[in-house]
């Protein structure tokens, strides 16, 4: 094992850092006190090559593996997770799913835009009702002639509300479950189709989320994206790609909180000296950077096993459940250390403890990773 980043590695890490600070940094602070999301961010992503890195030339990404895309998307979420998240979630999530289940003419037509930064691609599954259980999925598709009927509401879905492509799942026969799911695609200007922001969240307020609605929406045949009853099995192969993100996103969130906290440390003075001259201070630090190295070997290990094609279900859930919760922990340790002045957007740790909060969300909850482990190691499931 070579745990030393190549040239190639260091000079993305270096681009996507220098990128961080001078484009998401700056405007960071005005767009989260207004819950602004600038798309105008996607394309100067896809001019600089940091927005697609790991789908295929061909549909207009790098062909990057995925080691070297978990270190882009570390550095850009040093500056902020719900950015980068709302900026890249198009290539990551829905567009992988095409990449896997799509028709080439579906891919053809929507990927090259998608990852270019020319079009914005939303993946739509949770619902009002339906979140880890996907069974509980009540939008519903009706095959009416060589059409499909569209009718249902998706929520919490990134960029829902500015969205020009939506991929998204519907049930097509309730009796059937899982097995009646089938995803399809849809364009923003489609009759029946409308979307709302969504406003008031205490957390991921410098990223996109809206509420989609589908009223007698009618798609044509050509619009279903892969088989009745392989929806989720789609879904998740982005959802996998979207668990890589949010592990690596954490890993740079907390690095971030770990680095303001070591300069605040020496530079805070109470009693006499430094703040960091406290050994208290210094064992939070230590903590901090621990789990800090741990969260990212784990994150670089899942990497390397979905770059090499290798089963990795367990590891995912590993580099995801812990980076996620380490990320919070590690961050709200940061608060702590900046004292009031850590409840302020004037310093970087606000707002990563609020994003650090979704991101134990997003992509299954920890209690959903737990499972997974567990189901894994002991070869049983643990409901059924």
């Amino acid at each position: 094992m070579d745990f030393e980043l190549t040239e190639e590695q260091r000079m993305f890490h270096d681009m996507a850092r220098k990128f961080a600070e001078q484009e998401i940094l700056p405007t960071l602070k005005e767009n989260e006190r207004q819950e602004k999301f600038d798309p105008g961010i996607i394309k100067k992503m896809a001019s600089q090559g940091l927005l697609a890195p790991h789908m295929p030339k061909e549909y207009g990404g790098l062909g990057l593996d995925y080691i070297t895309s978990a270190i882009i998307w570390e550095q850009l979420c040093g500056a902020s997770l719900s950015v980068t998240q709302a900026a890249v979630s198009g290539p990551i999530q829905p567009a992988t799913n095409l990449l896997d289940a799509g028709t080439e003419e579906q891919k053809k037509k929507y990927l090259p835009p998608v990852c270019k930064g020319e079009s914005i691609m939303s993946g739509a599954v949770v619902e009002p009702t339906a979140g880890s259980d996907s069974s509980m999925i009540e939008t519903v598709a009706r095959r009416s002639g060589n059409r499909w009927i569209i009718n249902g509401t998706k929520i919490f879905i990134t960029n829902g509300e500015i969205a020009d492509v939506v991929l998204f799942i519907a049930q097509t026969d309730k009796s059937k479950g899982l097995k009646g799911l089938a995803s399809f695609i849809v364009e923003r200007d489609t009759p029946g189709f409308s979307s709302t922001p969504l406003k008031g969240k205490i957390s991921w307020r410098g990223g996109s989320e809206g509420t989609l609605r589908f009223t007698d929406m009618e798609l044509p045949l050509e619009n279903q994206v892969g088989e009745i009853g392989g929806a989720l099995r789609d879904a998740l192969r982005g959802i996998d790609t979207a668990r890589l993100f949010l592990a690596a996103g954490a890993v740079g969130l907390a690095q971030s909180c770990l680095e303001a906290s070591i300069k605040y440390a020496k530079e805070r003075v109470q009693f006499g000296k430094p703040i960091g001259g406290h050994q208290l201070i210094q064992e939070i630090i230590a903590k901090m950077a621990t789990k800090v190295d741990a969260a990212r070997w784990l994150t670089y290990r899942a990497a390397d096993l979905k770059s090499r094609g290798i089963r990795h279900i367990k590891e995912m859930s590993y580099a995801k459940y812990f980076s996620t919760e380490a990320a919070l922990w590690i961050a709200s340790q940061a608060v702590k250390i900046h004292g009031s002045f850590g409840t302020i957007d004037d310093y970087p740790v606000g707002h990563h403890y609020q994003d650090a909060i979704t991101a134990t969300i997003l992509g299954g909850t920890a209690q959903m990773h737990q499972l997974t482990i567990g189901q894994q190691l002991l070869e049983m499931a643990a409901f059924r």
